[in-house]
């Protein structure tokens, strides 16, 4: 065999080699994407105070949300829509949340399709229908003030508020360790983002919101670039950029200045009365 052919031969075998892999990533972009899915969860929701268990319809399933009203405010409160990470349920976040209804904030958590006591699948369609139905809930309860309702999202929850941004009208969004978009990640699998089922292009959707944003990111995130959070605040003339000494979870209240930077935010936004 000369040289040639053998380096054809490899060539081909390495191209063989990569379409394969290509496939196999393709095929396993779900599990990749939204691991959480496989979290075990029990049979009821928690039995914490003042948690209401909500089963909300949509076309793509039956997804859960818990409504945790503020216990000490007026009627007519204003609610924080919350979205959680890829590898997290609604669960993991009932008590981290109480800071809200403190500050006489009502709190929604939305759980995505196919995640904990959720039916359907995660993707970026079904999850765009479970936080629209979310909102369409609550906004009609007589406890919430549908003009002060906003959207508060983690990593992927960010994307989920986002979607919920393009289709029902929030006051204000924070965006916690948010990426522009999946399509950012492909390079880091070799791959083209056509491949992509599911984009989230947080990007765009900052792009076109209209009002207030405030974007939170770790300067010490392993996963998505803090550069990425400084982008999307640029994608707005209404946004305010705040970096933290943290990680990609980032949320630790008690350590970060969270509250002092939240607090005016909502304030200026016309969602609470004072700071």
């Amino acid at each position: 065999m000369n040289l040639k052919r053998l380096l054809f031969t490899c060539a081909a075998a390495a191209a063989a080699l990569y379409v394969a892999f290509l496939g196999a990533l393709f095929f396993s972009q779900g599990s990749i994407i939204y691991p959480g899915a496989q979290i075990a969860v029990g049979p009821a929701a928690p039995q914490a105070d003042g948690v209401v268990p909500l089963k909300i319809v949509t076309s793509q399933g039956t997804v859960e949300a818990l409504f945790l009203p503020a216990p000490s405010a007026a009627v007519q409160q204003p609610v924080v829509i919350f979205a959680h990470g890829n590898g997290e349920v609604t669960d993991y976040w009932i008590s981290a949340l109480h800071g809200f209804q403190e500050r006489g904030i009502g709190v929604l958590l939305v759980e995505y399709p196919g995640y904990g006591r959720s039916t359907g699948l995660p993707s970026e369609r079904s999850i765009r229908a479970a936080m629209d139905a979310a909102y369409d809930r609550i906004a009609a309860d007589p406890r919430v003030d549908r003009a002060r309702i906003f959207g508060f999202g983690q990593s992927l929850g960010g994307g989920a508020i986002c979607l919920l941004a393009r289709d029902r009208p929030l006051r204000a969004l924070i965006l916690q360790s948010t990426f522009t978009s999946l399509d950012s990640f492909t390079a880091r699998y070799w791959a083209p983002s056509f491949l992509l089922r599911d984009h989230f292009d947080n990007l765009s959707s900052v792009r076109n919101f209209s009002g207030p944003v405030l974007v939170i990111h770790g300067r010490e995130d392993p996963v998505i670039p803090w550069k990425q959070g400084q982008q999307l605040a640029a994608a707005s003339p209404h946004s305010t950029f705040k970096l933290y000494d943290c990680g990609h979870v980032c949320w630790d209240p008690e350590h970060l200045p969270f509250w002092q930077d939240v607090m005016p935010f909502l304030l200026a936004a016309g969602i609470v009365a004072h700071a």
